[in-house]
């Protein structure tokens, strides 16, 4: 029979590498609580088993910065500095970007699988080729170019969803940003069981 410590010891296995530290953050139980479960000291509630997984399986969500102003004119070291303080740490996730003119209207949005610090860099260097502005109007070069102001999200990662890319899909069906090529696509829900 499977006890409720040995869910607990299995989602450490798989998911934490047994590392109760981080465990203990993204569950939001102590360090204490789910060594005595791993141990048997003490049996968790099902609440808290069922905690427990939810925070290990739900995709996260998590606001890094909004409307954020970046400066255009700088070095690319002083970018690269400026889109580091915008992501908090948060560099080397999953998550989505947004990238505004100056009356903050979406113009861009892109998501990352693993690193979005580079992401972020990549885009703002990006070449636009085609014309996104009216006949008269001075064309940008680089999306750098009319840029100034990012937002960024960390979207936490699956081994079976994509999260970040359904977000994305979502706000670009919405909103549909000039300098985006497509507009996502979203995976329909399969039949369920009826009854």
């Amino acid at each position: 029979m499977i006890t409720r410590n040995d869910v607990i010891r299995y989602l450490m296995a798989t998911h934490y590498k047994d590392d109760v530290g981080s465990a203990a953050i993204a569950t939001e139980f102590t360090k204490q609580q789910i060594n005595d479960w791993i141990s048997n000291k003490k049996t968790p509630q099902i609440a808290n088993v069922g905690h427990f997984m939810h925070k290990t399986f739900a995709p996260e969500f998590k606001v890094l910065g909004e409307y954020v102003p970046i400066t255009i004119s700088g070095s690319a070291k002083q970018i690269r500095s400026e889109v580091r303080t915008i992501l908090k740490g948060h560099t080397k996730v999953s998550g989505i970007y947004a990238f505004y003119d100056t009356m903050a209207n979406l113009i861009y949005l892109g998501k990352s699988d693993g690193n979005l610090f580079e992401e972020i860099i990549q885009q703002l260097q990006q070449k636009i080729g085609k014309r996104v502005f009216p006949r008269g109007a001075k064309q940008p070069k680089t999306r750098l170019d009319i840029v100034r102001y990012v937002s960024a999200y960390y979207v936490k990662g699956s081994d079976f969803e994509d999260y970040a890319k359904h977000v994305e899909s979502l706000i670009l069906r919405i909103s549909k940003p000039i300098l985006n090529k497509n507009i996502g696509s979203l995976q329909l829900l399969e039949e369920g069981p009826s009854g």
